[in-house]
């Protein structure tokens, strides 16, 4: 994690919108997952979708370690048994942002419990989840108490976006111009 959180929810879309959470805030909590697909760098189009590739459960620590900062754009859903096939058109259509809310998880070739989207690793998250116990399990493993305290019921209900910085909580705006808060905030 970074030496901040900017961190929002929307319960109706059971979506985190955050700043300070990077990828390898994530391996704790995908322990229990066969693996990732991952899709690095841009989304493609809807007749040439972007490549993607699947990594295994004991891959991810090492993916951690590499600079994904330097992807710029990337995709990434977790799978829990067996990695997809490459050609699955589901798949494809979720790390490319156009599934409907009700495939972004529990899609039939993952059975996800996270699908993310990221740019510059840590800089700006857009995270979908099927459940909240993961998310709350998330972010129970990956803040710093130096950072400060995120009420987690309170996150759940929604209502304010958060930011957490040197032992202190204030509330902040809920945006997805990640930009404009940090420019204010560092």
């Amino acid at each position: 994690m970074r030496h901040y959180l900017y961190i929002w929810h929307d319960p109706a879309e059971r979506m985190l919108v955050a700043s300070g959470i990077e990828f390898k805030d994530f391996i704790p909590v995908l322990g229990k997952a066969g693996g990732i697909v991952l899709r690095k760098g841009s989304a493609g189009t809807a007749r040439k979708p972007a490549a993607w590739q699947t990594l295994a459960q004991q891959q991810l620590p090492a993916l951690a370690h590499e600079d994904l900062h330097a992807c710029g754009s990337h995709a990434w859903a977790d799978y829990q048994d067996t990695a997809p096939a490459s050609r699955d058109a589901a798949v494809a259509t979720a790390l490319a942002h156009r599934a409907a809310a009700s495939q972004r998880t529990g899609l039939a070739a993952l059975q996800n419990r996270y699908l993310a989207f990221g740019h510059d690793d840590g800089w700006y998250l857009k995270l979908f989840y099927a459940a909240w116990g993961d998310v709350a399990q998330l972010l129970a493993s990956a803040i710093p108490a130096t950072l400060g305290t995120l009420d987690i019921d309170a996150l759940e209900r929604a209502g304010d976006g958060y930011w957490l910085q040197n032992g202190t909580l204030d509330v902040e705006l809920r945006t997805h111009d990640i930009d404009s808060v940090l420019n204010r905030r560092l």
